[in-house]
């Protein structure tokens, strides 16, 4: 099956959903949501909760290109310093590195 597939299954629609149940904002931003973003890709269906994170489309396209231009290099696999990474980048890329964005 292909990532696209995937994207496409029951399996994947019932993991973003309960992703989203829990909140509906950018976990970087604050902004709506439209996107869940994999911090790991072991295969296509093994993926936990804690591999995934909400964020706007914005911030999701951000993180991928940082990751592409090897701005964000992860040297583990533990998801709390994963997601302190990629946090770290994109708000760094965005300007609001000392703006707490959840209680402006």
């Amino acid at each position: 099956m292909s990532y696209k597939d995937y994207l496409k299954s029951k399996d994947w629609e019932l993991k973003r959903n309960e992703k989203l149940k829990r909140n509906s904002r950018c976990g970087i931003c604050n902004d709506n949501i439209v996107d869940i973003h994999h911090l790991n890709y072991r295969n296509l269906i093994d993926v936990e909760q804690s591999d995934l994170r909400r964020l706007c489309r914005r911030c999701h396209f951000l993180a991928h290109r940082l990751f592409k231009e090897g701005k964000i290099v992860f040297k583990n696999n533990n998801h709390l310093s994963q997601w302190a990474l990629l946090k770290h980048g994109v708000k760094k890329e965005l300007g609001i590195t000392t703006k707490n964005m959840f209680y402006a």
